[in-house]
């Protein structure tokens, strides 16, 4: 029989946004083998679960949009994968969704965020960010296989709001996040913190979409 691939959608809140993506496969793999789901092994002699994440989030941000998929050696049905799972997982973790794979990984394109950046004046600094974006250039050094080298982030920019609200600024972005192109949020506010030459207060950043190319939903 060929194995069952199941995806799914989960939220990484709380005390969960200080696991790394190591640990975190670790924690998938052992809650999977708790809840008694019929995992499916790598041939070899050290088999392992065949399990696939899609664009690691970074250590000490949120997000209601991971997804893992599961290969499965006979059918469980989607709720129940879900519904198992949850009982078996920390409560900072939680299956939001569980299903058949519509897209492969290499259709993954893009990730929306939401940036919460405290400040005493979040007007001034929404028109501080307005003026950051209608730089022609935004340079950086990036780093990469071969090294640091500098690059422009904007046009890496998809999309990106400035909200002000009571005693902070909220910024909702569309960043690329696939394999031939990805841009992590830090980056781009560690930029805007030179450009506007005051250090930004620490930022509360959670991830809250995973889209393909022509921005529908990966899952």
């Amino acid at each position: 029989m060929n194995n069952i691939s199941v995806r799914v959608r989960f939220a990484k809140l709380g005390r969960a946004k200080y696991i790394s993506h190591l640990d975190l496969i670790r924690c998938f793999q052992r809650a999977v083998c708790r809840a008694g789901l019929p995992a499916a092994y790598s041939a070899g002699f050290h088999p392992h679960m065949q399990t696939s994440f899609a664009a690691t989030l970074p250590l000490g941000f949120t997000s209601t949009a991971e997804v893992m998929e599961l290969s499965l050696s006979e059918p469980v049905p989607p709720e129940e994968v879900l519904s198992r799972l949850n009982a078996a997982l920390p409560s900072d973790i939680r299956i939001l969704e569980a299903g058949a794979p519509q897209h492969t990984f290499r259709e993954l394109a893009y990730a929306t965020y939401t940036v919460e950046l405290p400040c005493g004046e979040p007007e001034a600094l929404a028109k501080q960010f307005d003026a950051f974006l209608a730089q022609p250039e935004i340079l950086v050094q990036k780093r990469s296989k071969k090294g640091m080298r500098e690059v422009d982030l904007k046009p890496m920019i998809e999309q990106a709001e400035a909200v002000p609200e009571s005693q902070q600024l909220v910024l909702h972005l569309c960043l690329p996040s696939g394999s031939s192109s990805s841009l992590n949020p830090m980056l781009l506010l560690h930029a805007l913190e030179d450009f506007v030459q005051i250090p930004l207060r620490t930022p509360r950043i959670c991830r809250t979409a995973l889209l393909t190319a022509e921005k529908t939903k990966f899952f």
